[in-house]
């Protein structure tokens, strides 16, 4: 996989940078796409190494396929250090769906290179929960010596919210320059076609996806801070964003931070809700149809929303539904990073003496969840344990067992004659 970045393109006062992403199959090309980001000229000239977004934003996609990559431009020596240890982290934690592909650049900065480096620090801010946590919990100082003063924040037109709804993003970024300029946040929209040029399954590449974008912000901002999505004792690996591989997409001039994981969900919405104006503005819902509102009926929409519950306050008015018991029931934990999510809900609830009818609903999927899961794995065990033969009995009598007819070999069948 060649990557060819192309100069910047200015138009008024905004910039787009673009990559020419290449496939080739031994001398043939296989295909060609191009990346690009579009986004207000902060002002601050191209960083150097434009080249370290595109390589970032490509990573999970070429080991997917197992291409080398190869990058013609220039890239730091600190990148292409931390992004080898990201590829032995994937490829020991799936090593049939991700290979150790090799990396390499026309022009490598040597380690220690002096570089103009701004003093911001940029987040991504979608709306929900995670991101709002971690700006608000780092404007009041409540992150302790980790507290980092946040000067950006990057709103994306391309990930949730689709480049063809201009309607939506529009409403979404009014909503988020008034809240952010509020508290002396810039805001920066930044519109990308990452999801149809790199079409990796979201859930397991969304971390380099913010990554690739916070790199627009060089030189102006040396630090990115990126919510964490789950917390130490729920994650999940490999997944898109995570405390282990996040810090290993850090380049010579954009250091990387994976922020809250020490937080669930119910934890962060016990602090935001001391933002009257974050709560007001929450977005967390992808699947509803309007993409700038929570319809109040999707898993995310009501997780959100019982995390409130679980910690004895009122659901903010920002959902459009009521919740209900039927929606609650509704939900299914359809893998075991939703499960991760969900898993604190009963306990935030019992901590804080709440008991509801929601609660025991929860329990039980999170309990037939760890029954599902538990079984998955007893049969992943066996078919490595067992001779084929072994399993087809032990199926047919697990058949059996709840009244299943299984077909007999044909050599037991007994002839009965005309």
């Amino acid at each position: 996989m060649d990557l060819w970045p192309e100069a910047a393109r200015r138009a008024g006062l905004g910039v787009t940078r673009a990559c020419r992403i290449e496939r080739h199959d031994g001398r043939l090309r296989a295909g060609s796409t191009t990346l690009w980001y579009s986004l207000p000229d902060l002002g601050a000239g191209e960083p150097e190494e434009p080249a370290e977004a595109y390589l970032v934003a490509a990573m999970v996609q070429a080991m997917s396929e197992a291409r080398a990559l190869r990058v013609h431009g220039a890239v730091s020596a600190e990148l292409l250090d931390n992004l080898t240890e990201f590829r032995d982290v994937w490829h020991r934690l799936d090593p049939n769906r991700y290979a150790r592909v090799e990396l390499s650049a026309e022009r490598v900065t040597p380690r220690g290179t002096f570089r103009q480096r701004g003093d911001g620090v940029v987040a991504p801010y979608s709306g929900g929960v995670d991101s709002t946590f971690t700006i608000w919990r780092h404007l009041r100082g409540l992150a302790g010596h980790r507290t980092r003063r946040i000067t950006h924040a990057v709103l994306v037109q391309g990930f949730d919210i689709p480049l063809a709804d201009d309607a939506a993003f529009g409403s979404m970024r009014r909503r988020a320059e008034r809240l952010l300029g509020e508290v002396g946040i810039a805001l920066v929209p930044v519109r990308t076609n990452f999801r149809e040029a790199l079409p990796y399954p979201w859930p397991l590449v969304h971390g380099p996806a913010l990554v690739s974008c916070l790199q627009q912000c060089r030189p102006v901002c040396s630090e990115g801070l990126i919510a964490s999505s789950d917390t130490y004792d729920t994650m999940v690996l490999p997944s898109g964003s995570n405390v282990v591989a996040d810090p290993l997409l850090a380049s010579a001039s954009l250091n990387v931070v994976h922020d809250g994981a020490g937080h669930d969900r119910s934890a962060k919405v016990r602090e935001i809700v001391n933002w009257e104006a974050g709560v007001a503005a929450l977005r967390v819902c992808w699947e509803g149809e309007h993409k700038e509102r929570n319809c109040g009926a999707c898993e995310k929409c009501v997780r959100t929303m019982l995390s409130f519950l679980a910690n004895g306050l009122p659901v903010p008015e920002c959902f459009d539904r009521r919740l209900t018991l039927a929606a609650v029931r509704r939900v299914r934990l359809t893998s075991a990073v939703v499960a991760g999510a969900w898993h604190g809900l009963p306990e935030a609830a019992a901590r804080n003496g709440v008991s509801n009818a929601w609660v025991d609903i929860v329990a039980r999927k999170l309990a037939r969840h760890r029954w599902q899961e538990a079984v998955q794995s007893a049969r992943g065990a066996a078919r490595s344990t067992f001779p084929s033969a072994v399993l087809r009995t032990i199926e047919r009598a697990r058949a059996l067992t709840v009244g299943r007819k299984v077909a007999r070999p044909s050599h037991l069948v007994r002839r009965v004659p005309a």
